[in-house]
């Protein structure tokens, strides 16, 4: 363990760790339609009898569909696949990883035995290796528009911030910008894990995405509450706060 039993407990909520759970966890769930195409999809960890949730995201196009990070539990890898089949009539044809922890990346080789591409950046790959897990098939190219079947949408790395290798994804169609834990909730009432995290130049990247993407109508955090906004300007308070507290 990489940190003292109450800091894990207040922290765990993005921590890579939270696979050490004996709790009953409930299985995912995909919330309404957002936009036409767009979904976002909940799953679930508990630590110390508490449930936490986890917010990611899939994108339909006329090719397949593109999970955008893979269920917390490895057990639901699966019963995702198989809900989206059954639901959209199209397979999963590709996994893109927005940063290397459990509830992101999560164990690709799942899906890369499947023959899914599955796709992360070179850091993360790097980081991955280093914890003994599989890497991406696939590296993402930063900055850059992915088209598929219709779709498109571009990952961006603007810097470090919960980890070095947090990535968002801007949908420009939809103008939704998936944060990823770059990105607190509203609801959230600490910076959470921040064992791997860059917390002295996190609001610089805050800033970056504040300005690039100002036109963004909907911004998903990576945990808890997503609905309304004001997600980035509560991380920023958070970031802050946690300044004032050094």
């Amino acid at each position: 363990m990489k940190k003292s039993i109450p800091f894990f407990i207040i922290s765990m909520l993005l921590s890579p760790f939270t696979n050490a759970q004996t709790t009953q966890v409930r299985d995912f769930v995909i919330e309404p339609q957002i936009k036409p195409n767009f979904y976002i999809y909940k799953t679930f960890g508990v630590f110390g009898g508490k449930e936490y949730s986890t917010n990611a995201v899939y994108l339909v196009t006329k090719k397949g569909v593109v999970l955008f990070d893979v269920p917390w539990q490895k057990t639901q890898y699966q019963s995702l696949l198989d809900t989206i089949q059954k639901r959209h009539n199209l397979p999963v044809i590709a996994v893109f990883a927005t940063h290397s922890h459990e509830d992101r990346a999560g164990d690709l080789s799942f899906y890369n035995n499947k023959g899914i591409k599955t796709y992360a950046t070179a850091k993360t790959n790097e980081l991955l290796k280093k914890d003994g897990k599989a890497t991406s098939t696939e590296l993402i190219k930063t900055g850059k528009p992915y088209r598929i079947g219709g779709e498109e949408f571009i990952v961006d790395f603007l810097g470090e911030g919960h980890t070095a290798d947090n990535v968002v994804v801007w949908f420009p169609k939809y103008k939704i910008l998936d944060g990823g834990c770059l990105i607190k909730s509203k609801a959230a009432v600490d910076l959470g894990y921040t064992g791997e995290a860059n917390v002295a130049q996190w609001p610089q990247t805050m800033a970056k995405l504040k300005n690039k993407y100002s036109q963004a109508t909907l911004v998903i955090p990576g945990h808890d509450e997503w609905k309304g906004g004001g997600h980035v300007e509560h991380t920023l308070d958070l970031l802050n706060k946690n300044k004032k507290s050094e």
